[in-house]
Parts: C-alpha cells; sequence; structure tokens
C-alpha cells in the first residue's frame, strides 16, 4: 500500500460517505482494482471512519451544541432530536447486527452493490419526484414537515432502512433522506437528520470494527496478515495521516454540497450516476471480472 492508495481510498471514502452513492460499494469496488479483492488494513479503515466524524462534527457544530444542550435539559429541541437519534439507533442496531454476516459474504459479489445501488437510483428518483411535487403545492402544511416534527414513527422507518441496507451498496445517506421524505418530510429536514444520525452510526460501525482490532493488541500478539499494513507498504504513520486528512476535507466538501442540492430537490444527477454505476458492478461481478460471479 502506498502514499496514493491512501490519499484515493480517503477521498471515496470521505465523498461517497455523503453523497447519496454507498461508500461501501465503491470502497469494495477499490480494494478489488487496488488490491485484487483485499481488503484495506483494519486499522486504516477505522482511521478513515474517524476522518468522515471530523468532518461531521466540524460542519455540524452548532447543531452538536443543542443536542449536548437538549441532554443536560437546557433546551428543549435539542433534548428531543437526541431522543429521536436514540430511537432510530435502535432499529439500525438490530437489523445491522442481525445483517452482518451475510453483509461480510456480500463483499466477494459486486453484483450484489450493484443491485443496492440501482435500488438507490429508484429511492433517489421517487424522493426527488415527490419532493418536486410537494414544492409545488400552495399549501405550507402539505409541503412536508421541518426536523422540528419527528415522530417516534420517523426515527424508527428511518433506522430501520438503514440497519438493513446499509452494507448491500444501498446508500446509507441516500436511503435514509428518502425515506425520510417518504414518511412525509421537507426534504432538507430529511437530510439534515441523515447526516446527524450518520454521528452515532459511523461512531459504532467504526467501534465494531476496532474489536477485531484490539483483541491481538490487548493480548501482545502480531496482527493477523489480513488486519495489518501488507510487507512494502510505506510508513503506516504517513498513509494513516494521508487517509484521515484526505476523508475528513473531502467529506467536509461532500456534505456542504448534498447540502446545498437538497434545499431545491436536485437528486436526479445522483440517481443517474448510481444507475450508471450500478450496471457497471452488476456487468462486473456477473461476469466474474472483477470478484465472484
Amino acid at each position: 500500500m502506498n502514499l496514493l492508495h491512501a490519499i484515493l481510498l480517503g477521498l471515496v471514502q470521505g465523498l461517497t460517505e455523503f453523497l447519496p452513492v454507498s461508500s461501501t460499494a465503491h470502497l469494495t469496488l477499490a480494494e478489488h482494482i487496488m488490491f485484487r479483492g483485499r481488503p484495506m488494513p483494519l486499522a486504516f479503515d477505522v482511521l478513515l471512519h474517524v476522518g468522515t466524524l471530523l468532518a461531521l462534527f466540524v460542519y455540524f457544530r452548532r447543531e452538536l451544541l443543542q443536542l449536548a444542550m437538549g441532554c443536560v435539559g437546557r433546551d428543549a429541541e435539542g433534548r428531543k432530536l437526541a431522543l429521536w437519534l436514540v430511537v432510530a439507533m435502535i432499529p439500525t442496531g438490530i437489523f445491522g447486527l442481525a445483517t452482518r454476516g451475510v453483509k461480510e459474504a456480500a463483499k466477494d459479489h459486486l453484483w450484489v452493490y450493484g443491485i443496492g445501488l440501482l435500488c438507490t437510483a429508484g429511492l433517489l428518483f421517487l424522493a426527488n419526484r415527490l419532493s418536486r411535487e410537494r414544492n409545488n403545492l400552495l399549501s405550507e402544511d402539505r409541503a412536508g414537515r421541518g426536523i422540528g416534527d419527528l415522530r417516534a414513527s420517523d426515527a424508527l422507518a428511518i433506522g430501520t432502512i438503514q440497519g438493513i441496507g446499509g452494507g448491500f451498496g444501498l446508500s446509507r445517506s441516500g436511503s435514509t433522506i428518502a425515506m425520510g421524505v417518504f414518511q412525509g418530510l421537507r426534504l432538507p429536514a430529511s437530510a439534515r437528520f441523515s447526516f446527524l444520525l450518520g454521528m452515532p452510526t459511523i461512531a459504532a460501525a467504526a467501534t465494531l470494527e476496532l474489536r477485531g482490532l484490539l483483541k491481538p493488541l490487548l493480548r501482545h500478539q502480531p496482527l493477523p496478515p489480513e488486519l495489518a499494513f501488507p510487507a512494502g507498504s510505506a510508513a503506516p504513520g504517513l498513509l494513516c495521516v494521508a487517509g484521515v486528512l484526505t476523508a475528513a476535507v473531502s467529506g467536509y466538501l461532500a456534505i456542504g454540497l448534498l447540502d446545498r442540492f437538497t434545499r431545491k430537490p436536485r437528486l436526479n444527477g445522483f440517481a443517474v450516476y448510481c444507475l450508471g454505476m450500478g450496471a457497471v458492478m452488476l456487468v462486473l461481478g456477473v461476469t466474474g471480472v472483477l470478484g465472484h460471479p
């Protein structure tokens, strides 16, 4: 693994974690191309998640302060929002853990990610169309609800699609944003909740991966080959710093881009991209050019 690999993987992680195009599908494709299907070192993978978390923390620093104030009883709206984030994480955790083994097995089959991206495209097209139709309504009440009007059913539905879809090529951000719109939220409100939900979700995913890394370290054992940087790699510290910084900066830019694109419904471009990339991955997987047919 060299410095260019680290930068490219950080760029893929940062952009695709927040743009509705599936980071898992793109990272898996990158691993097949760069490392012939061998996964990136686990420590590096965890740190890429840290980079995208930093991007979220910086971009949503005001909302984080509001959530913190709500948790100590000094902001009613922040307390309510924090509650809905916790509620959404319940089905995410249940379905995420229940499907974890299947999702790990899917990494050898690119066609699975192709199908996931095609489904993402369909969700984005529908959510964009519904949002445009609502924006054309004269009645503000029928145009959708804001983030302050979230309900338990919204949080449960969004958390469920996140738990089921994440890891199969179904975009986390795309599916959760679309589900919020289907539940009756305005597109900007749904996107904002999806971004905020990304904080505990990404942190939980990184923690689960970190367990596999800590076990041999705590036992003072050498890391297994699949967890460590391969022989001949550049300095691990340099690779990690480069990957984290690239993921953080590109992630911050991706959040800002999608934030602007959801203020007025402009998701069709992402849907077309998912349609094309999904078709490519489906063909590559079925034909066995990359991955196993």
